[in-house]
């Protein structure tokens, strides 16, 4: 993308994700022809956003919200005639973005941690029985849970129940196969592993590619 347009909610998550998506495409060389902020929780109009998004004529639009939002700006944009490439972030990573997006879900690309295509035991066998287990199926936040549990018992087993011993432990981490990919290391408290892209595709979240350049994936540090 060299024009894109960026639409975000006006919360920490909001700002933060969509901050490092403009800085990560200006060092690329692309020019933000469109910034949009909207009231959260609340907003449910998203056409005045999306009209003056149009207006720039973006080559692509990254779009910031939970899946509640994130359904009704595709929904929106598609009612507005707006074709080009939707990107979305971890927060459209639900059953229920599909379900409430509808056909208009079809070809939205999301930067999540969760590969439903991944062939690994650890992972089918995840979706399969949480899927038995809760009659839909699992999202980035099952997955995320799932890790983060599995490495604070490492983490116990390795220490202890020494709170300081613990939380060294977790810092030390280092390259743990976790169900949502590899996890390197520990910095500033953020994981460094690799970013799944999954693109909608009959309906069901599909593996589109895969992120793991260092400078991508590894938090900044002051």
């Amino acid at each position: 993308s060299k024009t894109p347009a960026v639409i975000y909610m006006d919360n920490d998550f909001g700002r933060e994700i969509s901050a490092g998506f403009i800085k990560r495409a200006q060092k690329l060389g692309a020019a933000i022809v469109a910034r949009q902020v909207y009231k959260f929780p609340g907003e449910k109009d998203f056409r005045p956003f999306l009209t003056r998004i149009k207006e720039a004529r973006p080559d692509l639009i990254f779009a910031a919200g939970y899946y509640n939002e994130a359904a009704l700006i595709v929904r929106q944009a598609k009612e507005l005639g707006i074709t080009v490439q939707i990107l979305g972030e971890e927060g459209f990573d639900s059953p229920k973005f599909i379900e409430l997006a509808g056909k208009d879900a079809e070809g939205v690309i999301i930067a999540t941690n969760l590969d439903r295509d991944d062939p690994r035991p650890v992972v089918q066998n995840f979706l399969k029985n949480y899927k038995q287990a809760y009659k839909y199926d699992p999202d980035m936040v099952g997955a995320s849970s799932y890790d983060a549990f599995k490495i604070l018992v490492a983490a116990i087993e390795k220490a202890g129940t020494d709170r300081k011993a613990v939380i060294r432990a977790l810092m030390d981490t280092r390259d743990y196969n976790g169900l949502t990919g590899k996890l390197t290391r520990f910095v500033k408290g953020e994981v460094v592993k690799p970013v799944q892209f999954q693109i909608v595709k009959d309906g069901k979240f599909r593996r589109h590619g895969v992120v793991d350049n260092p400078e991508v994936i590894t938090p900044p540090t002051p």
